[in-house]
């Protein structure tokens, strides 16, 4: 059966989308409330994060340990998240089960308890979670490489800074809720094996009448400096490097990504078979693209020995001042064909779906179909990406390494 795709708005603003896979036996949900990490304000890194774990502990008239019980006892696979944009909500459930969990999840998001009790145990909770990113060298290099490149506080972390997260207090968390949790701004997706009408019916029951205005949106600061170390005492150096690309919401975001691609994207990219195959220089190296809705970036990482580290970093350069004028077509085919496969099995999972098309809502605004997605792969050509790649070079890299010593980075490479 032909893809179906379907979307409506409510009065207070919520953006509800959908998308019929009947050949599924599942359905799922994605609530992405906009009351992501951008939102914490300055020292309180982590509120989003603190919040959203609050609004799991005790809703309506369930306890904490109700809530889950409530949704594991409906069979839902269920998730949340906290990203730089939105604070996400998610389940995956037999088909059946969709109507009858929903009621469970407007509890959390429209009437959380936030009950001071509970504070402890959920900052506990988060600043466990932060002591495993702190022991992960590669995790802080990407996230040092984010805070620098972006402007504040777009790069900020979304999981939070443990001494801004030990002194949130409960007072912030509700504040924070009543700001930020809120009709505008809030998109909700359901795929799977979904009847529409349905839905849509239930939906404005739930959430049709929730009103409360809107908040002011973030102001945009500077970014940091262009080059950073990070001391680190170990034997390995850790190597994270970026430049400004378009972001999703652009059409050239496909060059983008497909250039990226081919530069790091796999066992048979440049950086890996040059870097690690050929020269034998690191353990793990990597490029690919990451985006917001305003900004994006071109990322490369590697993670190598202290001894081989310069050299690391002085081949990596290399094959980024290379990329542009040297495509082959055979290096494309396989990027295409790579990313034409991970959409079509996408469309085998309801969870995939519902949160893939709340995402490309928030950056697009609009819907795309699976057929508009491989044509648009198919219109990539090696003169589409060189063209792109004539006009916009990679420049203005920022570049940050985590390790014993400091590494030399050539100046014009900031230009």
């Amino acid at each position: 059966m032909k893809q179906q795709l379907f979307s409506t708005t409510l009065a207070n603003g919520i953006v509800l989308l959908g998308e019929s896979l009947p050949a599924l036996e599942s359905a799922a949900v994605a609530f992405h409330l906009p009351a992501g990490a951008v939102h914490d304000g300055a020292g309180r890194c982590g509120l989003a994060t603190l919040s959203g774990e609050m609004m799991l502990r005790g809703a309506g008239d369930r306890s904490s340990r109700e809530v889950i019980e409530s949704l594991e006892g409906a069979g839902v696979q269920w998730a949340h998240s906290v990203s730089t944009s939105h604070a996400s909500f998610a389940g995956a459930m037999v088909a059946r089960q969709l109507v009858a969990a929903l009621p469970i999840y407007a509890d959390i998001i429209r009437r959380p308890r936030l009950p001071e009790d509970e504070l402890d145990p959920a900052r506990q909770m988060v600043l466990r979670n932060l002591a495993g990113t702190e022991d992960d060298p590669a995790h802080r290099a990407m996230s040092a490489l984010r805070q620098l490149h972006y402007p504040a506080p777009w790069g900020m972390p979304a999981e939070g800074i443990s001494a801004e997260v030990a002194a949130l207090g409960i007072d912030e968390v509700r504040d924070y809720v009543a700001r930020r949790v809120i009709p505008q701004g809030t998109i909700i997706a359901v795929a799977g094996r979904i009847d529409w009408p349905v839905v849509v019916e239930r939906m404005a029951e739930l959430f049709g009448d929730w009103a409360s205005a809107a908040d002011a949106p973030p102001a945009s600061g500077p970014r940091g400096s262009r080059i950073r170390h990070v001391h680190h005492d170990s034997q390995q150096t850790h190597i994270a490097l970026g430049w400004s690309a378009p972001p999703y919401a652009s059409d050239a975001s496909y060059e983008a990504s497909a250039a990226l691609a081919i530069l790091g994207g796999g066992s048979s990219s440049r950086l890996f078979t040059e870097v690690r195959e050929r020269r034998g220089l690191c353990y793990s190296v990597s490029a690919g693209y990451h985006t917001l809705r305003d900004h994006a970036m071109a990322v490369c990482y590697s993670g190598t020995s202290t001894a081989r580290a310069q050299e690391t970093l002085d081949v990596m350069l290399a094959e980024i001042r290379r990329l542009p004028g040297t495509l082959e077509s055979a290096e494309l085919e396989r990027v295409k064909a790579r990313a034409k496969s991970a959409l079509v099995m996408q469309q085998e999972s309801s969870a995939a779906r519902a949160g893939d098309i709340a995402r490309r809502w928030y950056h697009l605004r609009a819907m795309r179909s699976l057929a508009e997605e491989l044509d648009r792969y198919d219109r990539l050509s090696v003169d589409s990406i060189e063209a792109w790649l004539a006009d916009h070079p990679p420049a203005g890299l920022t570049v940050v390494s985590l390790g014993r010593e400091p590494l030399e980075v050539p100046d014009d490479i900031q230009a």
